[in-house]
């Protein structure tokens, strides 16, 4: 009887009709006489039909993981790694807002610029990242490697069904990092324990353990001077700019400034302004002047550090010679525009002597020697000179004449100064105009432009009634530095003529006024060159009494004085250098700026140092694992999905 919702029963056949209708497909499994107690038992007399619609449909699904985080983290170690070589290979080279970390074209014959360019602070920083993270990358380097190339083999094993046992061991236990398979492999088992994800593996592992300790061959640290603010340290004569202007020149003041020069000057103090070719301060005094040797506005051994700059530089050298009478030259007193000066005098000391001087420098002395450029100059200059006197006497020095030739070579120009380019050491003189020698490591040096000539010297032409002083040569500007040691020394106003005009006013009022003869007694006037002859020179010269009382005529003190000369002629060369020096020293001092003078010392910085070979096979180890690792990172997050 049937209820609704009740299931239809039908009735089963019986367990013979069961096995005379066996299904086909079962029958050759069934053929054996032996039937398991399972075949002979009598299944329910009903059971319960499942219809059509209820029953589930079989789905083969695999579920795999998300690997996304793997591509992601692959993505930034990569970006580091990316990072830290660019950064590496930028600041080895310049920094990251300008060309160089000295001085590049952007700064040429530029003197003010931005203090920003300056500042390499930010670099500081991006240098001290840039190490530490490079530290986290080498450490972490394999590892991640290891993880990438792990989470790819899951993925490839899935995908995998016939795969061999062997192979699956060797991704799941990472053997690739044990050299024992390489071993194997070699040995030609690579279908017993290779596949293509072993082969990736071993090439991204390969040339990730080898492109640091490559890269540490080429890579070091260096410290280096970069580039901070330039200071101005002198503004100083170039040659062309003009000092002074003729309506404030005051004839005769840069003879008054030599003079003053040669008598304080001696050989044992230190000349700041004294150079040579040797790096470094030079602690030179006037008994080292050579050919070698020359005068600069600047200090020795001033160095600009990272800025290449020129400064004017000034060598003078002597040499004398010994000449006859008949090479002395004629009527010199009588030229016009020539330097004359002659003194003579006799005086009694127990006998009658005589002394006499006479210096000559023939030619148009009223024209500056000086040309107006910064290109190498050169010219020479001569001074006779005629001294006698018979006092003094000795076997070799009868009282007769010592006519002297002396001739004294400037070669005036530029150098470079020193710097770190150069080593330190001064540049020589320059043939051309240093403007256009200047290249991306100068500063603008120029500031004043000139293109008018000197003044000539004949433009103030104030006469002398003196018959023995030619004054056009005195009153000229910019002398050289032998007219103007030559007339320091024996022109108006030198020591021979103010010494015996006031021993001669001393001589005629002695005993007459007592504060005026203790003058006797103290020094009036220092001997000019004296100081430069050596010790058996008088360096100071007075009115002086013997033990009896008797004065010692005025001209017995320069005659003195002139034997002192002629005993130590090798010293003249010596002696009318270092005068040049300091007639150089005080034109060159006095004139006018117009080339200014800046120095930048730098500071140091650590920068990394490696050269364009090793930027070059690093980047190449670097792709050669970075792009596969991206690539086996992407696989693994695009089939996990």
């Amino acid at each position: 009887m049937e209820t609704p919702g009740s299931v239809p029963l039908r009735q089963l056949p019986s367990s013979d009709n069961l096995h005379n209708q066996e299904a086909p497909e079962y029958a050759e499994h069934d053929s054996s006489s032996d039937y398991s107690p399972l075949h002979n038992e009598e299944p329910p007399s009903y059971s319960q039909a499942q219809s059509t619609g209820q029953i589930p449909r079989r789905e083969h699904t695999t579920s795999f993981p998300r690997l996304a985080w793997v591509f992601l983290f692959s993505i930034i170690y990569v970006a580091l790694v990316l990072y830290t070589w660019a950064m590496t290979a930028i600041l080895s080279t310049r920094p990251l807002k300008s060309n160089s970390w000295t001085y590049s074209t952007e700064t040429l014959h530029y003197l003010y610029f931005d203090k920003d360019e300056t500042d390499f602070h930010r670099e500081e920083k991006i240098y001290r990242s840039v190490r530490t993270i490079q530290t986290f990358i080498q450490v972490v380097t394999l590892p991640w490697i290891s993880t990438v190339c792990t989470s790819a083999a899951v993925i490839f094993k899935q995908n995998r069904k016939n795969s061999m046992g062997r192979q699956a061991t060797t991704l799941a236990d990472r053997e690739w990092t044990d050299f024992s398979l390489y071993r194997a492999l070699i040995c030609g088992k690579w279908r017993q324990y290779g596949s293509k994800l072993v082969a990736a593996a071993i090439f991204i592992w390969v040339f990730g353990l080898i492109t640091y300790p490559i890269q540490s061959l080429f890579l070091s640290s260096r410290s280096v001077k970069v580039r901070t603010y330039p200071q101005q340290r002198a503004d100083i004569y170039d040659f062309r700019s003009v000092g002074s202007s003729s309506a404030s020149y005051s004839v005769g003041k840069d003879v008054l400034q030599v003079r003053d020069a040669l008598n304080k000057a001696n050989t044992n103090t230190y000349q700041p302004n004294l150079w040579n070719n040797n790096s470094g301060v030079q602690f030179l005094t006037l008994n080292d002047m050579s050919s070698q040797t020359f005068y600069s506005q600047l200090p020795s051994g001033f160095n600009t550090g990272l800025v290449r700059q020129f400064a004017p530089r000034v060598n003078s050298t002597a040499t004398y010679e010994i000449i006859e009478a008949s090479q002395f030259p004629v009527n010199c007193g009588s030229s016009s525009g020539a330097f004359y000066a002659e003194y003579s005098a006799s005086y009694s000391w127990y006998s009658t002597f005589s002394w006499g001087v006479i210096a000559c420098m023939p030619g148009n002395m009223t024209e500056s020697p000086w040309r107006t450029e910064r290109k190498r100059q050169e010219f020479s200059e001569v001074l006779y000179l005629n001294m006698t006197q018979d006092e003094y006497l000795s076997a070799d020095y009868t009282g007769q004449a010592a006519l002297y030739r002396i001739t004294v070579n400037t070669t005036a120009g530029f150098f470079e100064l020193p710097n770190y380019m150069n080593q330190g050491v001064p540049g020589p003189l320059l043939d051309k105009d240093p403007v256009d020698l200047c290249d991306q490591h100068c500063l603008k040096q120029l500031h004043t432009y000139y293109s008018g000539g000197y003044h000539r010297r004949d433009e103030s032409t104030a006469g002398s009634a003196l018959k023995a002083i030619s004054l056009d040569s005195i009153s000229g500007q910019r002398k050289g530095p032998l007219l103007s040691s030559a007339i320091a020394t024996f022109g108006p106003g030198s020591f021979i003529d103010t010494f015996m005009a006031i021993a001669s006013t001393l001589e005629e009022d002695k005993g007459a006024d007592e504060s005026l003869s203790n003058l006797r007694s103290i020094c009036i006037t220092n001997p000019t060159l004296a100081n430069l002859l050596g010790n058996s020179s008088p360096e100071c010269m007075s009115i002086d009494s013997s033990p009896n009382g008797t004065w010692y005529p005025a001209g017995s003190q320069i005659a003195g004085w002139i034997y002192g000369f002629e005993n130590a002629a090798d010293s003249i060369p010596r002696v009318f250098t270092a005068a040049a020096f300091l007639a150089n020293e005080e034109f060159l001092s006095d004139q006018g700026g117009g080339w200014y003078i800046n120095q930048d010392l730098g500071t140091d910085m650590d920068l990394p140092s490696i050269s364009r070979v090793g930027i070059i096979v690093v980047s190449i180890l670097m792709g050669l694992y970075l792009l596969p690792l991206l690539a086996l990172s992407l696989y693994a997050d695009c089939y996990s999905r």
